[in-house]
């Protein structure tokens, strides 16, 4: 009889293997996050830029 303090190597590699790909999931999940949201912001940031030099320009427009 096997003594209990004994792992099976195949059913450790099986939950090793199964562990990771949740891991490496997860990864590639919140690397997409961080992408879409680092898009947004730039586009958000140039919207802004935009509408700023526009109300610049009326500004100018105005006062001349």
């Amino acid at each position: 009889m096997e003594n209990q303090s004994e792992v099976d190597v195949n059913v450790l590699m099986k939950i090793y293997h199964t562990k990771l790909a949740q891991v490496t999931n997860q990864n590639v999940l919140l690397e997409a996050k961080l992408a879409t949201l680092t898009n947004d912001y730039k586009e958000h940031i140039e919207s802004l830029l935009s509408e700023n030099a526009d109300l610049k320009q009326k500004l100018e427009a105005e006062s001349k």
